[in-house]
């Protein structure tokens, strides 16, 4: 602004000589100073209009489906095929798409990482407008696309210089407004010129298949409309495993949650609620449960992705093994500051389901955004893989040992974070180009251990991933190696810095309040896998989805994780309630000892084993429980239990169901119990009286055998 009324003040004075102005003069030329100051201060202190903040988006929407080949050869051509696609409102017609490629190249992993994060509408390359060289698609009304085909002959492009290089399309049209030299859609990613006698190097790829498993308080499956989706041919969890299946024999890491396993095992079996037992099983609420999800009904081809979907998955497993998760992806260092047990909980209960699955995996931690505390470590079973990010920080060495005898590998945040915009960073082909630049400029680098690229846990390969040829182009590369992401090494040396935890990051944690529902419906679990006498998995099952209130995705919405848990344990607080000890509410002791006669009753479907536990307000009154018997679906037992009393009074006494095991639960029978030592004192009495009748007696015989001698002697 200072420059500007300068220069107004010397407009203001443009004729005069430089000899001193004259005040008549100077007057002027400081009322256009002050003038201009004021109308550029109401330009700057105006809002900003729309389209300031909200720059449109392109009209055309350009597409990159294949390159190849993945880097630049010695002879031969590039070539790029694509789509445009019309996603204004108006007709654009005469649309050329013209390939473009920087001249200069990228020489380090910095470097390509700050040129993945340009602005999308940055010019990085020069526009290639040689007849022949540029593809023509003519006209394409709104909604309306079109493919092309572009093929650059590389002796054209006269590259000599090794690096990696911007190439990509500019798509050109007119509109009612005519035409410019300005793109009206574009693509871009990257492509390396790699010299002779480059170095191998080494790419571990982690694929991961994570999803929010919940449930209702039946214990079904909530939204069974997205997972039907997601298993199906064009869904999500079906993308990834037929992009994994075409890797054949090539090296990857795929990384599972077990949980996510048996979910696809409930929309195969048509979504069933908790069994809890085969002899008997519970029938179905004939209300339908009300939830913050859908329950949609399930279809034949529903249940058939979700079969093929799980044999997919083993046949994967099969010849390479998996990295496993902890059961539900808990919240690592949530529960390790909070409840250590819980999560060696989840660890166990993966371990389980893999075995039950006969699926081999690795034990394995790998919180989703990377982060990790220092703390957490030592809650993770030893001989586990921990996976977290370099976040930025790239590392020489990407493989360690903690103290807590784990293996620690980083990930490469940069290359994890995919290619550059307006392309979906993740798509099949960006991510491709994004591995082979990066690990073309790390081969030249020092370095020890594979570059790891770990995937978002919502990553999708997309609905053209196919025509990417990931790991056949990956393949091709003779300098390029895909291995696994643990790559064991004589002496790997202990990890002996900070894995850095921000405070952000720990406020995110699920937190105590979530960690005390899902403990609450843990005990419920335990009691409920003692009390059922019938082959069940209640306790499985009901452990695995408390873990839904400490996962990772718990943290987006900690308050809808804990009301599932809640709703859940609430219902099977019911069914627990089922069984009951009933009686009167008043009982007479009339002695020291005595017994009370009470009836046991199990209103469940399923046959238990069951005890009473006695518990009494006075340390004068004992009862005697009874051990655990077995009953049968809705049985009635009688049970008279011993009562000892040494007080006279009116006591609380409370009769509960126990476990074989102890744990209590169900419905207890609370009842006033009166003592008192009348039962004695009449016993006394009786004694006594018995004793003067002995006595009377004796004396009176005494008495009859004297008068008979006196008789006799006269």
């Amino acid at each position: 602004m200072a420059a500007l009324a300068g220069r107004a003040y010397s407009l203001a004075s443009g004729g005069v000589s430089a000899s001193r102005p004259s005040a008549a003069l100077r007057a002027a030329a400081t009322r256009a100073t002050l003038l201009l100051t004021l109308l550029l201060g109401l330009v700057v202190v105006s809002p900003p209009t729309r389209a300031a903040e909200e720059p449109q988006a392109s009209p055309l929407t350009v597409r990159l489906a294949r390159l190849t080949p993945a880097t630049i050869p010695r002879k031969g051509a590039i070539t790029l095929v694509g789509s445009v696609r019309n996603d204004s409102e108006e007709t654009w017609s005469a649309i050329n798409v013209h390939p473009f490629l920087s001249r200069s190249p990228i020489t380090s992993r910095d470097e390509l990482a700050a040129a993945a994060a340009t602005d999308p509408d940055t010019e990085v390359g020069t526009r290639i407008t040689q007849v022949g060289l540029f593809a023509t698609i003519g006209d394409l009304a709104p909604g309306q696309s079109a493919r092309f085909r572009i093929s650059l002959p590389v002796a054209a492009l006269r590259l000599s210089q090794p690096g990696v290089y911007w190439i990509g399309v500019h798509a050109l049209g007119q509109n009612a407004d005519g035409r410019d030299g300005l793109a009206d859609g574009r693509a871009r990613t990257f492509i390396p010129l790699v010299p002779a006698g480059q170095p191998t190097s080494a790419v571990a790829l982690v694929v991961p298949l994570r999803e929010q498993v919940r449930r209702d308080p039946d214990g079904r499956l909530e939204d069974t409309a997205d997972w039907s989706a997601t298993l199906s041919s064009t869904g999500r969890l079906r993308r990834i495993v037929d992009f994994l299946e075409s890797a054949g024999a090539q090296a990857y890491s795929a990384m599972v949650d077990p949980a996510v396993l048996e979910a696809a095992e409930s929309v195969a079996a048509n979504n069933p609620p908790i069994s809890f037992g085969k002899e008997k099983e519970q029938t179905p609420s004939p209300t339908p449960t009300q939830t913050s999800r859908s329950l949609d009904r399930l279809d034949e081809p529903d249940r058939a992705n979700a079969t093929a979907w799980l044999g997919d998955v083993k046949a994967l497993a099969a010849g390479r093994g998996l990295l496993g998760l902890a059961y539900g992806d808990p919240d690592t260092a949530g529960l390790a500051r909070y409840r250590p047990a819980m999560l060696r909980r989840a660890e166990r209960l993966s371990a389980d389901t893999f075995e039950r699955l006969e699926l081999g995996a690795v034990p394995t931690v790998a919180p989703p955004d990377g982060w990790l505390d220092d703390d957490a470590l030592s809650a993770v079973a030893p001989g586990s893989l921990v996976l977290v990010s370099d976040h930025g920080a790239p590392r020489t060495r990407t493989q360690w040992r903690t103290s807590a005898d784990q293996d620690l590998v980083f990930a490469d945040a940069q290359t994890s974070s995919g290619g550059p915009g307006p392309t979906p960073r993740l798509d099949a082909l960006a991510l491709r180009q994004r591995i082979v630049a990066d690990a073309a400029l790390r081969a030249g680098e020092p370095g020890s251990g594979p570059l790891v690229v770990q995937l978002p846990a919502t990553w999708d390969p997309g609905p053209g991933w196919e025509g990417a040829r990931f790991f056949e182009t990956l393949g091709a590369l003779p300098w390029l190696s895909l291995t696994g992401v643990l790559h064991p090494e004589l002496g790997t040396p202990t990890f002996d810095a900070a894995l850095g935890y921000p405070k952000a990051e720990q406020r995110r944690e699920v937190g105590p309040t979530n960690i005390g529902v899902a403990a609450d419906l843990i005990r419920t679990a335990t009691v409920l896998g003692q009390l059922l006498e019938t082959e069940n998995s209640v306790e499985h099952s009901l452990t695995g989805d408390a873990l839904a209130a400490v996962s990772y995705h718990a943290r987006d919405d900690r308050e809808a994780a804990r009301l599932d848990v809640l709703s859940l344990d609430g219902r099977m607080q019911n069914r627990l309630g089922d069984v009951a000890v009933t009686g009167t509410d008043f009982v007479r002791l009339s002695g020291s000892t005595g017994t009370v006669a009470v009836t046991l009753v199990n209103r469940l479907e399923q046959p238990i084993t069951v005890g009473i536990s006695a518990s009494t307000d006075s340390p004068a009154v004992r009862i005697d429980g009874t051990k655990a018997f077995t009953m049968a679906p809705g049985e009635r037992a009688v049970r008279r239990l011993r009562v000892h009393a040494s007080s006279i009074g009116v006591h609380e006494v409370t009769l509960t169901p126990i476990t074989g095991k102890g744990a209590e639960l169900g419905t207890p029978l609370t009842f006033s119990l009166r003592t008192s030592q009348v039962g004695t004192l009449i016993w006394y009495v009786f004694g006594a009286a018995g004793l003067l009748l002995v006595v009377m007696i004796g004396r009176r015989i005494r008495r009859g055998v004297r008068q008979h001698r006196w008789r006799g002697a006269e």
